[in-house]
């Protein structure tokens, strides 16, 4: 069965059996098995149609056949073209226009000669109706052009198919000729209305109109919902405690003597064909009243309507921070996975391995977004069994570096466990550093992360502040990297760039945005970022007019996405000039030679990998960077605020 299938006004024709259905109204209690979807035809709808075929070459381009559901005055242009090329956009095209006019039992249908063409166009065509109607017709006439045509009845669809100027009565059309033979579903009888088959002998239609009459036209479907008669009571509907959810409100009533279905009018929308006594309503707003109104349904009218009004609940995770990641250092149990924890799904759990001691252990949730905290709900296994977390401590940050203690925590049982973190600090990552469970692993059904209520989210990266991680950012972070907290731009929304808040937009800051970008970066686990920098000059002494080649080797890297250091400058002695990054890969080079609000110069060298690519890894020479001596110099150049970033946004400095 499926419900809340919303039908437009008008009429409508399920294709699948030939019931009408009134338009304006949601119809429910819909019988819909798994192979059959819900597909509607409004009456009037004049349907270009082809016969069965795989593919579009094997489309028959000799014949066109339209698929009529007739209602008053209704026309159609049909539009065609080659499938392949754009030559549409210089007038390559044909169009051909159909009118479906019923008036009292006579149909008249027209199709006006096709205007315009194209390259491969086939003029020459069969014409086909099919005009869905519950009896068979009086009588049928055709015209070709100024050609009248004589029609043959024919008594079977075979004898249609072969012969020419025709037409078929086809009483109960089976739809089910597709199955696999010798299936369960083949087995399966979808019989449709009735339908009159008329064939045409082929013609020019670009020259040659094509009309259809017909005479003792009926669509008259049986309303096969409505079969009770009698006068109807009013039904007693209520919205019980526990059909009333945040998000969710349930009516139920009384089943009423003689009523074939139920209707509710909620919200200026009616809600019909339901033959259940109560009606499911989603997607509905905490702490809001809602007023319903029900009434029954026969053959005969309707019910007066009764009326009930009831407030939804408020929502206990409406601050429940959504889509966190989790990560633990201990191996976790296959299918139970860390991230169940964090699914709001309270059926399942987070179990680490059964075989293996898992305390002490770190577990680290990614918020993925930076929140102003106020608590977490940990619920246990309510049987407070294996796993239970007993003993810890509460640490947050906003880099996964550098980590403040928020409290410990030690409970027993199996009940919601919560923590408050009295500061209400502002953070991306929590860890809870789990120093005794029961068994000495760990588990849990749910984990919630409340934010202060109220308060925004901030999606890290989004330093445009559109809701959005995308090249925009990226182009943001171009134009301010090196910048420090005490330029002229740095406060204000810049600030909020600066994620690991240390002052300075660098590798970690823009990577927050590179991993977001292109195809994003893979959940395949790599290690740790490692490793360390060197920077090198060519020599000590430089006479003035000379290059200043600084050379920058990594020693022992393992999955390095980003790097990013300071180079502090006297632009009285030397001037930069470029840099060689023939080692770093398919990184993005962001380097900016910056100078300060305070007028210091200095040059920062920025890599970052945007989506998925290679890391930088081992031994090796990432770059030469370039400086022209102004005056005879002394090489005093030292490196500051290196930081190498890893996929997961772990860092190391250097």
């Amino acid at each position: 069965m499926r419900n809340g299938i919303y039908l437009p006004e008008g009429n409508w024709i399920d294709y699948f059996t030939g019931d009408l259905y009134q338009g304006g109204r949601v119809i429910n209690n819909y019988e819909a098995p798994l192979w059959k979807l819900p597909f509607f035809i409004k009456q009037g709808a004049i349907l270009p149609m082809a016969e069965a075929h795989n593919n579009v070459s094997q489309m028959d381009k000799k014949t066109r056949i339209y698929e009529l559901y007739p209602a008053g005055t209704t026309e159609f242009t049909e539009y065609d073209d080659d499938g392949v090329t754009e030559a549409y956009r210089n007038g390559q095209f044909a169009t051909t226009r159909i009118v479906s006019a019923l008036e009292g039992d006579e149909l008249n249908v027209t199709i006006d000669p096709t205007q315009g063409g194209f390259a491969g166009m086939v003029n020459e065509k069969v014409t086909e109706f099919r005009i869905n109607v519950t009896a068979q017709p009086k009588k049928l006439e055709a015209r070709i052009g100024k050609n009248k045509v004589k029609l043959t009845a024919v008594s079977s669809m075979e004898a249609y198919k072969n012969g020419t100027n025709v037409y078929f009565y086809e009483e109960a059309p089976e739809l089910n000729r597709f199955a696999t033979p010798g299936s369960e579903f083949a087995s399966v009888k979808v019989v449709k209305n009735p339908v009159v088959h008329v064939k045409l002998a082929s013609a020019d239609i670009t020259s040659d109109a094509v009309a259809l009459k017909m005479k003792g036209f009926v669509f008259a479907p049986a309303e096969k919902l409505l079969v009770s008669t009698g006068s109807l009571e009013a039904p007693k509907p209520q919205v019980t405690d526990e059909n009333t959810t945040a998000y969710t409100l349930t009516p139920s009533w009384n089943k009423v003597t003689g009523a074939d279905y139920y209707e509710i009018e909620f919200n200026n929308m009616l809600y019909s064909t339901i033959r259940d006594t109560q009606l499911l309503f989603e997607d509905l707003r905490p702490e809001t009243t809602c007023s319903f109104k029900v009434r029954a349904v026969n053959a005969s009218g309707t019910s007066d309507w009764a009326s009930v009004q009831v407030m939804t609940k408020s929502d206990p995770l409406e601050f429940a921070i959504r889509g966190l990641k989790g990560e633990t250092s201990c191996p976790n149990q296959g299918g139970q996975g860390v991230n169940k924890l964090f699914n709001f799904d309270e059926s399942d759990s987070w179990h680490t391995e059964w075989s293996t001691k898992a305390v002490p252990f770190d577990l680290v949730i990614d918020l993925k977004s930076v929140n102003q905290l106020d608590k977490f709900q940990y619920m246990p296994r309510q049987d407070g069994g294996n796993g239970t977390l007993k003993k810890g401590t509460v640490y947050y940050s906003m880099d996964k570096s550098e980590w403040t203690e928020a409290g410990t925590f030690e409970w027993t049982g199996g009940d919601v466990k919560t923590f408050v973190f009295e500061k209400r600090p502002t953070a991306r990552y929590i860890k809870l550093a789990v120093t005794e469970a029961v068994g000495n692993f760990g588990s849990g059904r749910e984990l919630y992360v409340f934010k202060v209520p109220g308060s925004e989210s901030y999606i890290p990266g989004d330093i445009n502040q559109d809701k959005l991680v995308d090249e925009n950012d990226l182009t943001s972070y171009m134009n301010y990297t090196g910048l420090r907290r005490g330029d002229s731009d740095f406060e204000g929304y810049i600030s909020k760039g600066d994620l690991n808040n240390n002052g300075l937009i660098d590798a970690y800051d823009i990577s927050t945005v590179g991993i977001e970008l292109e195809t994003g970066v893979s959940s395949k686990k790599v290690p740790a970022v490692a490793g360390t920098i060197q920077v090198t000059p060519s020599k000590k002494v430089y006479n003035a007019g000379e290059t200043v080649e600084i050379r920058v080797t990594g020693k022992g890297l393992q999955s390095v996405n980003a790097l990013s250091f300071a180079l502090p400058y006297d632009p009285q002695v030397m001037e930069y000039a470029g840099v060689d990054a023939a080692g770093m890969k398919e990184m993005k080079n962001l380097t900016y030679d910056r100078l300060h609000s305070n007028g210091v110069k200095a040059l920062y060298p920025t890599f970052v990998n945007l989506g998925e690519k290679p890391t930088l890894e081992g031994d090796g020479e990432l770059m030469v960077i370039k400086f022209k001596a102004k005056t005879r110099l002394t090489f005093k150049l030292k490196a500051i605020d290196g930081i190498l970033v890893d996929k997961y946004l772990n860092t190391v400095h250097w």
